[in-house]
C-alpha cells in the first residue's frame, strides 16, 4: 500500500487504519488468553503485510511513524525508570550486558561464517542477534509491575548498554565495508569519540541535577506554574526529548537512544509528582496508539518468500540466537548475583530484540554490509524471539514471584488489569 499521488495521505491512513486496528484485536485476543499484547500485534504484521494477505507494505512514512511510536515509548521508559535505579544497577547491568553480548555475537559470527557468509556480513549477523530490543522488556516489565524492580532496572541498564555497544559496533563494521578502507581508523576513532562525549555530558547532566535535586525541582514548578497555554508543560517536555534524541543522532547513536537518555533527565528535572500527569498522557499515546502501529510494522518486515531457501541458516542461527542470549543472560545475571530463578527471567528477557535489531539491519542492508536474504534472515529471527521472549519471560518471573521485592502484589494487579 504505497502512497502515489495525491492519494499518498489517504492511502497512508487507510495503512495506519489496518494495522491499528488488527493489531489491537489481535493483542486484546491475545492479552485475553493470557499473553502480552505486543505477540499479537506482532502477528498482526505478519498478517496484514507481504508474507500473507500483502495489504499493507512497509513503506518511508510507515517507517517514519514506527521511529516516532519508538521514540514515545523509548520516552515513557525513561520516565518510568529511576535514574538512582539505573546508577544502582549499573554494576550489575554492565556485567549481565557484556556477558550476554559477547557470547551471542560470538556464536552467530562463527555459524555464519560455517555456512561461508563472507567476513563483514558475519560480523553484522552477530551483531544483530547479540542486540536486546530495550522497549519490548519496558513493556514487559511495566504490564508485570517490575520496571523499577531491581531486576527490571538491571536488565533495562543492560539493554540500554547492548544498544549504545550495538551503533558503536556498526559504526566500526561500517569502516570494514565496501569503500571504507581509506580513512577507517580515523572514522572509526571519530564515531567512538563523538558518542564517548555525549555520554559523558549526559552523565554530567545527570549527576548536576541529582546533586542540586531540590533547587532545580523548585525552578521547574515556579516555571510551570506561569505557563498559561493549555499543554506547555506537556510540549516543553517534548521540545527537551526531541532536543536530547537529535543530539544522540548527531553523536552517531539512535534518535529512540536518546528519548530514553532525555527521559530520565526529565525524571530528575521535574519529579515524579510533576510528571504523574505527563506520565498518564504519554503512556496512554505509547500503548493505545504508536505501541500497537510499531509492533505491527515490525511484522510487515518479513516477505517469507525471500526466506524459503536458507531454511537451514535460519535454524541454525535462531537456535544460536535463542541459545546463546538465554545462556549468555544466565551466567551474566549470576555473575551480579541474582538468584537462579530470577536469572532464568533476565535471560529470557535478554532474547528480545526487535526494534533495534531492524534498525541496525535496516542500516547494515542501505550500507551494503548484508543482502536481502540476510536482512529478511534477520528480520525473521527479530520477530520470533520478540514474541518467546514475552511468553517464557511473563512464564519465568510468575515462578519466581516470592524471589522478587513486592512482585505477588504487583503481577495480581497487573493480570486484574487485564
Amino acid at each position: 500500500m504505497r502512497p502515489r499521488g495525491g492519494f499518498g495521505l489517504v492511502e497512508l491512513f487507510l495503512a495506519v487504519f489496518v494495522m491499528l486496528g488488527t493489531s489491537w484485536l489481535l493483542g486484546e485476543v491475545l492479552n485475553r488468553v493470557g499473553q502480552p499484547a505486543i505477540v499479537g500485534q506482532l502477528l498482526a504484521g505478519v498478517i496484514v503485510g507481504p508474507s500473507l494477505l500483502n495489504i499493507v507494505q512497509p513503506t518511508a512514512d510507515l517507517g517514519a511513524i514506527q521511529s516516532v511510536a519508538l521514540f514515545f515509548i523509548m520516552l515513557l521508559t525513561g520516565l518510568a525508570v529511576r535514574p538512582s535505579k539505573i546508577i544502582a544497577a549499573g554494576t550489575r547491568g554492565a556485567i549481565v550486558s557484556s556477558i550476554a553480548f559477547i557470547v551471542p555475537f560470538t556464536a552467530g559470527f562463527e555459524v555464519a561464517r560455517t555456512f561461508g557468509i563472507g567476513l563483514v556480513s558475519s560480523l553484522t549477523v552477530g551483531l544483530a542477534i547479540s542486540i536486546t530490543a530495550v522497549p519490548v522488556n519496558s513493556i514487559i516489565l511495566m504490564e508485570m509491575g517490575l520496571l523499577d524492580s531491581e531486576l527490571g532496572a538491571a536488565v533495562i541498564a543492560a539493554g540500554v548498554i547492548d544498544d549504545v555497544i550495538a551503533f558503536v559496533a556498526l559504526g566500526i563494521i561500517q569502516q570494514l565495508g565496501p569503500g571504507q578502507a581509506i580513512g577507517g581508523d580515523l572514522n572509526i576513532g571519530l564515531a567512538v569519540s563523538e558518542i564517548t562525549c555525549f555520554l559523558g555530558a549526559l552523565f554530567l547532566c545527570e549527576h548536576l541535577l541529582r546533586i542540586n535535586v531540590v533547587r532545580v525541582r523548585e525552578f521547574t514548578q515556579r516555571f510551570s506554574s506561569r505557563m498559561k497555554t493549555p499543554g506547555s508543560f506537556i510540549a516543553i517536555l517534548f521540545i527537551f526529548a526531541a532536543g536530547v534524541s537529535l543530539l544522540a543522532e548527531w553523536a552517531g547513536l539512535q534518535l529512540s537512544i536518546g528519548a530514553f537518555f532525555s527521559g530520565l533527565l526529565l525524571s530528575e528535572l521535574a519529579g515524579p509528582e510533576k510528571l504523574s500527569k505527563a506520565d498518564e498522557t504519554i503512556r496512554g499515546t505509547a500503548f493505545g496508539f504508536f505501541g500497537p502501529l510499531a509492533f505491527a510494522f515490525i511484522g510487515t518486515e518479513l516477505v517469507v518468500t525471500s526466506i524459503g531457501q536458507v531454511a537451514t541458516l535460519i535454524a541454525a542461527l535462531l537456535l544460536v540466537a535463542v541459545a546463546s542470549k538465554l545462556f549468555g543472560g544466565y551466567v551474566g545475571a549470576k555473575l551480579a548475583r541474582f538468584p537462579s530463578g530470577e536469572s532464568v527471567t533476565i535471560g529470557f528477557l535478554m532474547n528480545s530484540r526487535g526494534f533495534v535489531e531492524l534498525v541496525v539491519a535496516a542500516a547494515a542492508f542501505q550500507l551494503g554490509l548484508i543482502d536481502q536474504v540476510l536482512f529478511s534472515v534477520v528480520v525473521f529471527i527479530g520477530i520470533i524471539t520478540t514474541i518467546i521472549s514475552p511468553v517464557a519471560s511473563r512464564v519465568a518471573i510468575r515462578r519466581t514471584q516470592i524471589g522478587i521485592p513486592n512482585l505477588g502484589g504487583l503481577a495480581q494487579q497487573a493480570q486484574n488489569q487485564e
